[in-house]
């Protein structure tokens, strides 16, 4: 039996898109790290399945993944924390996919890059050139150069998502900014403007995406912020502050005019975005 979707997060963006795929009526494949992580909601799911692994260990996906699948969303990454982890969690495992991918006559691969990737600039659209800041950004930027060795066999289209945040995303940079104001921790960043993207607008989009001839990068991303007025919007949502902010310097804003020609994006307002990932 062939599965329409492998979805390899079933977390933050991964999660609203296996439900939205399901409701569609499509099959779905999942993976997790752990039975005691699968959320009380999935189970007898029609049309989804899933397994458990780490890709942060090595890995026999063959054991794992089913034996066709049609469309892979690559969406798994570590944002944070040990380099080794985060090496092997994000270029580390794209290898392994797409070697399986490639043996197991997968149609269309799509892959959540980083606006990361661009390190720093204003208005930046696809053609723009990789200049990676942190290791986080380095393992998307190394992930994104090994597809060129696949293109032969697979068709392959690359999202990068700017700053992304919903409700339950747990990992990222404003997902970092909520804990440290929720704790009334210190902030300090190197960003004085970004582009945040609410990952509830990158739906559609994603779905979108297996229409399109592979080989493709899209920019998705929210309008520009200075961070100090999205601190205190995330503030007056929590009613917490933070005991000290300081702020960089490093503006990182996107263009997104292909997506939304090309995938039909579209923003809510951060006002309500906000409202909905972090308000009670």
């Amino acid at each position: 039996m062939e599965i329409a979707n492998l979805v390899t997060s079933p977390f933050g963006i991964g999660e609203k898109l296996i439900l939205e795929l399901l409701n569609r009526g499509e099959s779905v494949y999942t993976i997790f790290p752990s039975p005691k992580d699968v959320p009380m909601f999935f189970l007898g799911k029609i049309n989804l399945k899933y397994g458990f692994l780490r890709f942060d260990r090595e890995v026999n996906l063959e054991k794992v993944l089913p034996q066709r699948v049609k469309n892979i969303y690559h969406l798994h990454e570590v944002y944070s924390g040990a380099f080794t982890k985060i090496f092997k969690s994000n270029p580390g495992a794209t290898l392994q996919l797409l070697d399986w991918a490639r043996r197991n006559s997968v149609s269309r691969f799509i892959y959540l890059s980083s606006g990361e990737v661009y390190g720093h600039g204003k208005n930046l659209d696809e053609k723009c050139a990789y200049n990676p800041r942190s290791f986080y950004a380095t393992t998307k930027f190394e992930a994104e150069i090994l597809f060129r060795y696949y293109y032969k066999s697979l068709e392959i289209n690359t999202v990068r998502i700017f700053f992304p945040f919903g409700k339950n995303m747990n990992q990222g940079y404003i997902s970092n900014l909520h804990q440290s104001i929720k704790s009334d921790d210190n902030i300090e960043t190197e960003y004085s403007v970004i582009s945040p993207t609410f990952i509830n607008d990158t739906i559609e989009p994603l779905i979108k995406l297996r229409e399109i001839k592979g080989n493709q990068i899209f920019n998705i991303c929210g309008n520009p912020i200075k961070v100090e007025v999205l601190i205190d919007e995330v503030k007056k949502i929590c009613g917490k502050s933070p005991k000290k902010v300081s702020v960089g310097k490093t503006e990182l804003t996107g263009n997104c005019s292909k997506a939304r020609e090309i995938l039909g994006y579209s923003e809510t307002s951060l006002n309500e975005a906000l409202k909905s990932s972090f308000g009670t």
